[in-house]
């Protein structure tokens, strides 16, 4: 399957085209906190193609700083390298040993137990991560609308099925159970008990913990 994201505009809003008139209809309608900030780059994804861990979430979050990280000429290289699959050494967009970004600093606390378990370079080269839904926005809005662009990171989750990975979905299992109902009897399917607070560590993840791990150890 073609990857969309390589369509992306040069320039603000960066929405695909196949996406926009969607995105703002909802927009019109919905509350402030719901609505997608189009001038921040989108997240569908981010991690290798042949990652040995997947992490499902809901979709990038929203904070004050988004604006001035994504207009520094740095980030949004990364950020552009990182849609087209091709982001090194680090492809996990948002652990990077150097900088601090708003959505690094949530995620180095998602994986904090992780990475001192099996070592950062394990955790950044190993570990990836699908957004149920690419842009960003403060809350999620259960009346968020289906989006094309979605059916390529369905996609990947399906490559990451066929080559075996763990996946771990943090937030909203029923979403994606739906979306990919190959899910539901996938043998390496794994859910926290904490979707509120959906850290990869042994409180959350219980016994499959020590699976991704070592997932995580032996692919370094």
């Amino acid at each position: 399957m073609q990857n969309p994201w390589s369509a992306l505009p040069t320039a603000t809003p960066y929405v695909l085209a196949s996406d926009a008139s969607l995105l703002q209809s909802f927009n019109a309608r919905a509350a402030s906190k719901h609505q997608f900030d189009m001038l921040l780059f989108p997240e569908p994804f981010f991690g290798s193609l042949s990652a040995t861990v997947v992490v499902l979430n809901l979709n990038p979050g929203w904070s004050p700083d988004d604006a001035s990280v994504h207009a520094q000429t740095e980030f949004a290289a990364m950020s552009r390298s990182s849609l087209a699959h091709e982001l090194k050494p680090y492809p996990f967009l948002h652990l990077q040993p150097t900088g601090s970004t708003p959505g690094g600093a949530w995620w180095f606390q998602r994986v904090r137990e992780l990475v001192g378990e099996v070592g950062f370079e394990s955790v950044a080269r190993g570990l990836a991560c699908i957004q149920f839904t690419p842009y960003h926005s403060r809350e999620y809005s259960s009346a968020s609308p289906r989006l094309p662009s979605q059916e390529y990171s369905f996609y990947l989750v399906r490559r990451a099925m066929a080559r075996g990975a763990e996946i771990v979905v943090m937030r909203s299992v029923n979403l994606w159970l739906s979306a990919v109902p190959e899910l539901a009897s996938y043998a390496r399917l794994h859910r926290g008990t904490k979707p509120r607070a959906p850290f990869i560590s042994p409180g959350n993840l219980k016994s499959a913990y020590q699976a991704v791990a070592e997932r995580l150890r032996s692919a370094a």
